[in-house]
């Protein structure tokens, strides 16, 4: 028997409902449950999914901006899968659609019930893309309309794989729109980047920082991006030359293990400070 919830203080009334309906423990023909931190976890085959957040802050003064769902699984044995493990389990698109929809639930529900006050970036796996035929974002927009929860506060995140079908691309990053989120996409080099600015115009682009990029090339981006209305974030950020070069860029925001924490999970959102880490770190 689970000990009694954390209490929830700000969230809305349509999800604080829900939450109350929800069993303490797995039940059969119920997809969630709440364990006994008040975390809601999902059951897919014989795993329960659940969420940690990644901070995406400045790296200025390393202040959280957005936090990043991703998925956390426990079995029985107390083992759980990696999360591309778990994909490769479904097997076909219906089942591939029902838990990629399942685990961005999760993280929605787990984000504000901890009171989570920033944008909340959800992955799309790069199999949905094509299994769904049209109008992508129409059911999750749906669930979370549902639950009283603000459209605006997401920001969809679509796959780098993505980038090598054009017209899939731009016509998922449309759908999305249309239903009310913003979009974010991945660049792994310049040429990559500046034309998913042309052909895409996404609200975020993340640079994978592992690569290669001039300074030169940063700067140009930079110039570019502001010209667009397109917010460029260095992601896996792996050591402070990195991030000067960044800086030195002018580009202000950023994601990895040299500047923040790495996921936390929902119930340790809750009272945090702004900042993600020591400035002096």
């Amino acid at each position: 028997m689970r000990t009694e919830a954390e209490p929830i203080m700000h969230i809305d009334s349509a999800l604080k409902r829900y939450l109350e309906t929800l069993p303490a423990e797995p039940v059969p023909g119920r997809e969630l449950w709440r364990d006994a931190n008040g975390q809601v976890q999902g059951r897919y085959f014989n795993c329960s999914v659940t969420s940690a957040f990644e901070p995406l802050v400045t790296l200025a003064d390393r202040n959280v901006v957005a936090h990043e769902g991703s998925i956390r699984t426990y079995a029985e044995d107390g083992v759980g899968l990696a999360a591309w493990k778990l994909f490769a389990m479904a097997a076909d698109d219906t089942a591939l659609v029902s838990l990629d929809r399942l685990s961005r639930l999760v993280h929605a529900i787990n984000y504000f019930a901890a009171d989570g006050d920033h944008k909340l970036v959800l992955n799309v796996h790069n199999r949905l893309l094509a299994a769904v035929a049209d109008d992508h974002g129409a059911a999750f927009r749906r669930a979370v309309e549902s639950l009283g929860l603000p459209v605006e506060r997401f920001v969809i995140q679509v796959p780098a794989s993505a980038n090598d079908d054009l017209p899939l691309l731009l016509h998922v990053v449309g759908n999305y729109r249309r239903n009310g989120f913003a979009v974010s996409l991945q660049a792994s080099d310049p040429a990559e980047a500046g034309a998913l600015m042309a052909h895409a115009l996404p609200d975020w682009l993340k640079l994978d920082m592992r690569r290669t990029w001039t300074d030169r090339q940063l700067s140009g981006l930079r110039a570019s991006a502001q010209s667009a209305g397109v917010t460029l974030i260095g992601r896996r950020l792996q050591n402070d030359e990195a991030v000067e070069r960044l800086q030195n860029a002018g580009i202000a925001l950023g994601q990895g293990k040299v500047i923040a924490e790495g996921p936390i999970s929902a119930r340790h959102l809750r009272g945090r400070p702004a900042s993600a880490r020591s400035v002096s770190a």
